[in-house]
């Protein structure tokens, strides 16, 4: 039908297309585009160049730079999300640096045992992985990721340093900030934090050991 209504012929400049049944939500318009682009994105941004120039276009010319445009969208997309996960992943601590930290050999040798804690990690657990502080895309199943969370719950109502008060001590070079309690570790970011965030006078954090 809408062939017919675009169809050339002498003294016709318009074609009114009156859609009562909404198919035009669930239907794309065959543009020139589609008749030489070999992807549904390249068309888009054939068609997006056409409406921009508004002039008659070498479609082939016109195909290829829409190519070369719809990789670089793609590849400053990546760009962004990978900065993006970078700087989210700069926040949150290792799975092996705390098992480290915290001196959790059982952590470090866990071995799934039933069928569940082979299953992957479900997206709860990531989720609250990720809020304690721990970076969830290294867990490799759900019997690890209920470990480790079990274990960060214990330290919480212990009162022991955090998994990001790790990153941040262990990032200026103090060890096995995981066996400090909460309240040191806050005590010695608090001194670093006054200083502007330089090492205080009179602190070696190879050798520190809070009081």
């Amino acid at each position: 039908m809408v062939g017919r209504g675009t169809r050339l012929f002498p003294g016709k400049e318009e074609v009114l297309l009156l859609d009562f049944l909404w198919n035009t939500e669930k239907h794309e318009l065959c543009r020139p585009a589609c008749l030489i682009a070999e992807t549904e994105d390249v068309a888009k941004k054939m068609t997006e160049k056409l409406n921009e120039s508004g002039e008659p276009t070498d479609l082939e010319v016109l195909e290829k730079e829409a190519a070369e445009d719809v990789v670089a969208d793609r590849e400053a997309a990546l760009a962004e999300k990978l900065a993006a996960m970078k700087k989210r992943k700069r926040k949150l601590v290792d799975p092996l640096q705390f098992e480290m930290s915290i001196q959790a050999q059982d952590l470090a040798d866990y071995v799934p045992s039933f069928g569940w804690e082979m299953m992957p990690a479900s997206d709860k657990q990531l989720k609250a992985l990720e809020k304690f502080g721990i970076i969830p895309d290294e867990i490799e199943n759900a019997g690890k990721a209920k470990l480790l969370l079990d274990r960060l719950i214990k330290r919480k109502e212990l009162g022991l340093a955090t998994a990001r008060q790790i990153r941040l001590l262990e990032a200026r070079g103090f060890r096995h900030v995981g066996t400090w309690s909460f309240a040191a570790a806050s005590k010695l970011i608090g001194r670093i934090a006054a200083a502007g965030w330089r090492m205080p006078a009179g602190i070696i954090p190879a050798t520190y050991q809070p009081e």
